[in-house]
């Protein structure tokens, strides 16, 4: 499964890395700008949930048009959940 991922931060931004479980939060997916957007794609297990975050011109931080929730340490993350396999 993948999903694709879409940021869109300030205008002025230049850089976007989407981060998470699906890394170990190496911060390894970079994200082209594509127009006024940022977008990427991330595998994603079928039926799995995971948090992620981007890293915009170097600064941690989720968006609010994705779905988000705290991880054991208290940190806001946004969410993905998979669908399970067909």
């Amino acid at each position: 499964m993948y999903l694709i991922i879409t940021c869109r931060p300030h205008p002025e931004a230049s850089e976007v890395i989407v981060t998470g479980e699906f890394d170990g939060w190496a911060g390894l997916t970079h994200l082209p700008r594509k127009g006024s957007v940022f977008e990427g794609t991330v595998k994603v297990p079928w039926g799995q949930k995971i948090q992620y975050k981007y890293i915009v011109d170097g600064n941690w931080t989720t968006t609010d048009d994705q779905p988000t929730e705290y991880d054991h340490r208290g940190i806001l993350n946004n969410i993905y959940t998979s669908p399970e396999s067909p």
